[in-house]
């Protein structure tokens, strides 16, 4: 009897089983088909040609058939997912996923889907393996994807996700992967580490995760024994580095990534982590000495990336045997080049204070593929290296002070494709080799004393020199030097050639007309030589840089040439004739005279013309005045106390002077007004009508009384439209600059030679090596009156590659003495933080006017118009959230600032700028007051008064300056601004009377009545009012005397507790 009831139930249980699997098979299938209707594009036709259920021989079976299904072996329920990298394209329904509840792996990476992960997806449990990297899916990441408790495989990388990482990580106790890289992501970096446990891969780089490493042993716990992999670089991480007792937890780590952030502080030793082989830190705040054990044969390090730090010290020896990749670039190393580098196949020491005999080197190991010593204090002559350099493909010395003659490095050297010894002292005969080679490919010899014929075989070349059937070199640039002879027939040999420069020598003799057959070229300057003859017809289709001035060419432009601009041909070549008929050269009496013999016209025609210029000339005159006086009279009415200065008052009510394009005039006088500067000349030679002056003066009054900016026909130019010639200094503008290897502009100037009297003179000094044109290339960048204050003009330049730049011309008076001027821009230069604009370059014009800061150009409105805009507004008021993330912000930057002895000095919301969705800070004309003379200062300092953020104790001071404690001051007066929407000079009225906005807020604090402040827009809102008046207590602090008064490290760390 019990037998017979065992099999009666084994039987009902069996035809269970049955029933469920069946019924499940049905319930994937139509999950998969409605999951399949979200692939809207499938190029391959691999979905589209096999999801489908006729494929099926029935609806009750697994389908394995169909392109990435699997199936489990026994129950036949879909276990696998896997569509990578087909095309595929369409917004993905989630949902229909969760009757797989068996579902292991679903990876789709490598596609284009779009859409959003629904909170459903957390439902299915079963799911071990999610991987949806490099499609374009956005939203934020549900909070329900930690209800995944068995997932160990987390890749959600190259998306468009944003907002924060959600919490409760620690339910994730099986992950192994978490890969978020690329993404919009933000959040603490030290609650995230807290929350993670047996992680061994993180990577959550390319986002916008904040706060420091300075955290405690207990915090890091959980992963420390697992974790091996960590990339967190590409952030806005900040404070200190992990403490020694800390780092030392990780004693599996392997990969340690954190460039590009904002950590600051010394380094710890590294001798307690047994497994360490690659250490990336560049371009953080770290200074102080490196780690010797990072050197040494301690740990089995292999690649170690400290660049963009402020490391000091000297490097004796590296010792280590593993150590392969060293970049200690763009650090303040001093002391002499190391005397053994054991196992270095990479080393980089470009842009530190290296100083000694550059023949050091020849002691080295024989590992060397690619050695930068570029922009040090290098001197001495080259050694005869030996064969251990054989393996060098790269060699770059760019910018030292080496001295004697060039060895024949290819013969040691085979293998060396790019060679970089410009802006040196070199001298003598170019090696014969180099012209020969079956490898190099890059070679710049510019800004030397190189004599001599070029070493091409040719008729005036050696006929002893063979040269290759298709010689690989792409870049030749031996401008600067005084090179003689003519440029060798056998030049149309180079058919790979891109760029060709031997501007400033002394080569003569006619242009080959073998130069026709570089087809590939893209860049050719022979300016500042003395070839004669025409231009060769049919050069490159592909040219977008040409420059043959200051040579006695003669003959029509070639038809291909005619788009470039004039300043291409001319000053120099007087008989060159374009396309008119004129000769180029019109202030040359020479070709005038010429020009007489072969093209007359009809006195008629002449008194005609006379008449027609008369009469619109009188016309134009009338217009400009018309202009000039309606110009009067609107700044007349709008200004206030210290003209030319945008206040927040101005903002409000919309009196924002910004001309969509600018003009430098060196013949028409701007009328003058209470905060003129001598802008008379304005760095041109190239007057222009006065009919295109008033337009332009009626664009500035039609933008001034709130009309758009219209498009412009005319051409503004920033400098003079003359060619940039470098002396013994090659152009940084060449497109061998675009090879970070290749060419180093940091610091470097170019020189523009005065040739004649309209003739540009002065110098442009780039501060680091991430950009380069040349000063030509700036001069016809189309331009925008961005603004103007104290300091002088503001404008938007865009470059011919695109690139817009900011470019600040100082008032006239303004600035120091050009030695001072040159050592303190270099500190503002050097500083480098994601939410800081950085400095580019500066320009030094031989006259007092012409003094330039050169700074990226970002996307953005400044925080005053964010706050103070009127109708119609183009921006939604800054919730509270975004208003504190705005003060966070700007007490990080200030801190940076800070530590490194800079007072910003001059903070105000017109410096604030908001860039991108996130509204995220960008940081401008922090430590202008480092340039300017006593009275520049004085009057800056004034300015702010007036405005409202100068800090009590400048007034009273005897020679006022800027401080750090004055720019808590100004931090404390725009945190009451973010607050109360209310401007620092507004006069407020309230029971006792009118006063300004920092006695308002203080009374308000001090009768109880803190939140009557608060902007509307915000105090209505959801955030808790005990995070505004957090917000409120800070800002009141940061206005006390001065002797009462916080640090910004006091202020930032406050500022951070804040829980909105």
């Amino acid at each position: 009897m019990t037998l017979h009831l065992f099999s009666v139930a084994f039987f009902f249980f069996s035809l269970h089983l049955l029933f469920v699997v069946v019924l499940g098979s049905e319930s994937e299938l139509g999950s998969l088909i409605e999951f399949k209707k979200g692939i809207q594009d499938d190029p391959l036709g691999r979905i589209h040609s096999t999801w489908n259920i006729t494929s099926l021989p029935d609806t009750k079976s697994c389908p394995v058939s169909w392109t990435g299904v699997s199936c489990d072996p026994e129950s036949g329920s879909v276990v696998s997912i896997n569509l990578n990298g087909l095309g595929l394209s369409g917004e993905l329904k989630f949902n229909t996923l969760i009757n797989l509840k068996y579902l292991q792996n679903l990876s789709l990476s490598g596609n284009n889907f779009t859409g959003r992960i629904v909170p459903a997806l957390g439902s299915i449990s079963s799911l071990q393996y999610l991987d949806l990297s490099n499609n374009k899916f956005i939203g934020p990441i549900p909070g329900r994807i930690t209800d995944l408790w068995g997932l160990n495989y987390l890749n959600l990388s190259m998306n468009g996700f944003k907002g924060g990482f959600p919490g409760n990580l620690r339910n994730l106790q099986q992950l192994k992967v978490l890969d978020l890289r690329k993404n919009k992501l933000w959040g603490d970096i030290g609650g995230i580490m807290s929350e993670l446990k047996n992680v061994e891969f993180v990577d959550l780089s390319f986002n916008r995760f904040h706060g420091g490493l300075g955290v405690g042993a207990d915090n890091v716990s959980s992963i420390a024994n697992t974790l091996r992999i960590m990339n967190l670089s590409h952030n806005v991480l900040n404070g200190g580095f992990f403490k020694g007792d800390v780092i030392g937890l990780f004693r599996n780590l392997e990969v340690l990534d954190l460039g590009d952030n904002g950590i600051t502080g010394e380094l710890p030793s590294f001798g307690m982590l047994p497994n360490l082989k690659v250490l990336r830190l560049g371009s953080n705040q770290l200074f102080g000495m490196i780690p010797e054990e990072l050197l040494e044969s301690v740990i089995p390090i292999q690649e170690l990336d400290l660049s963009g730090n402020g490391f000091t010290g000297s490097i004796h020896g590296i010792n280590s045997t593993t150590l392969s990749v060293l970049n200690l670039s763009s650090n303040s190393l001093s002391g002499t080049l190391p005397t053994s580098l054991k196992s270095c196949v990479i080393l980089d020491l470009s842009r530190n204070m290296i100083s000694g005999d550059i023949s050091d080197m020849q002691n080295w190991e024989a590992n060397l593929e690619i050695l930068d010593l570029s922009s040090n204090k290098l001197s001495g002559s080259l050694p005869n290296l030996t064969s251990q350099f054989d393996r060098l493909s790269t060699f770059n010395i760019r910018n030292n002070s080496v001295t004697g003659t060039l060895p024949s490095l290819l013969e040691i050297s085979p293998r060396l494709v790019t060679l970089d010894v410009s802006s040196n002292q070199l001298k003598g005969p170019i090696p014969d080799n180099f012209f020969s080679s079956m490898a190099l490919t890059n070679l710049n010899l510019s800004g030397n004393g190189f004599s001599g014929a070029i070493p091409l075989r040719s008729s005036h070349a050696s006929e002893l020199l063979v040269l290759p059937s298709y010689p690989p070199m792409e870049s030749l640039d031996l401008s600067g030097n005084a090179l003689t002879g003519v440029l060798p027939s056998d030049i149309g040999n180079m058919g790979r050639l891109r760029l060709l420069n031997l501007a400033n020598n002394h080569l003569s003799g006619k242009m080959p007309s073998e130069l026709s057959k570089l087809g590939a070229l893209e860049y050719l300057d022979l300016s500042g030589n003395q070839f004669k003859g025409e231009i060769p017809d049919k050069l490159s289709l592909k040219l977008n840089e040409f420059n043959v001035s200051y040579n006695d060419l003669s003959g029509p432009i070639p038809e291909n040439l005619r788009n470039f601009p004039k300043s291409s041909f001319h000053p120099g070549n007087a008989l060159l004739i374009f396309p008119d008929g004129v000769p180029s050269s019109a202030t040359n009496s020479q070709g005038q005279n010429s020009a007489r013999g072969k093209h007359h016209s009809s006195k008629s025609s002449i008194r005609v013309a006379i008449i027609v210029a008369s009469v619109g000339a009188a016309v134009m005159i009338v217009f400009v005045l018309l202009a000039y006086h309606r110009a009067q009279l609107k700044e007349f009415h709008g200004r206030t106390k210290f003209s030319g200065q945008t206040t927040g008052r101005d903002v409000k009510e919309g009196r924002f002077q910004r001309p969509s394009l600018f003009n430098f005039n060196s013949n028409v006088q701007r009328p003058p007004n209470s905060s003129s500067f001598s802008n008379d000349h304005l760095l041109t030679s190239n007057s222009r009508s006065l009919s295109g002056q008033a337009e332009f003066i009626t664009e500035i009054i039609e933008r001034t009384e709130g009309g758009a900016p219209s498009s412009a026909s005319m051409n503004p130019n920033l400098l003079d439209n003359h060619p940039a010639t470098s002396g013994r200094k090659s152009s940084p503008g060449s497109p061998l600059s675009s090879s970070p290897r290749f060419i180093e502009v940091c610091e470097q100037p170019v020189r523009l030679d005065v040739y004649s009297p309209d003739r540009l003179a002065g110098e442009l000094f780039f501060l680091d090596a991430s950009l380069a044109f040349t000063a030509e290339e700036l001069s016809r960048a189309p331009a925008e009156v961005l603004g103007r204050s104290s300091h002088g003009t503001l404008y938007k330049a865009t470059l011919d590659s695109g690139h817009m730049l900011t470019v600040k011309w100082l008032r006239v008076g303004l600035v120091r003495h050009k030695k001072e001027f040159a050592k303190e821009v270099k500190k503002i230069g050097s500083m480098r933080h994601p939410n800081i604009v950085p400095l580019r370059a500066y320009y030094w014009g031989p006259r007092e006017q012409e003094r330039l800061l050169l700074a990226d150009y970002i996307q953005g409105d400044s925080l005053a118009l964010h706050l103070y805009e009127t109708t119609p507004r183009r921006y939604s008021p800054l919730s509270f959230i975004q208003r504190l993330k705005v003060a966070v912000d700007v007490a990080q930057c200030l801190l940076y600032l800070h530590d490194r002895g800079l007072p910003h000095g001059n903070l105000k919301p017109t410096n604030i700028l908001l860039a991108g969705p996130d509204y995220d800070v960008r940081l401008t004309d922090y430590g202008l007051h480092r340039l300017m003379t006593a009275a520049g200062i004085a009057e800056q300092i004034l300015n702010l008064g007036a405005l409202g953020y100068r800090a009590p104790e400048l007034t009273t001071a005897s020679r006022p300056a800027p401080s750090f404690k004055a720019d808590v001051y100004a931090l404390g007066v725009i945190l009451m601004e973010l607050l109360t929407r209310r401007s620092a000079g507004d006069i407020i009225s309230g029971q006792s009377g009118a006063v300004d906005l920092t006695d308002w807020v203080r009374l308000c604090d001090q009768e109880g009545r803190g939140m009557d402040c608060i902007d509307r827009d915000i105090a209505a809102g959801e955030e808790p009012s005990k995070a505004m008046d957090d917000l409120l207590a800070i800002s009141i602090r940061c206005i006390l005397p001065v002797n009462e008064r916080p640090n910004i490290k006091q202020v930032y760390d406050d500022l951070c507790s804040i829980s909105a």
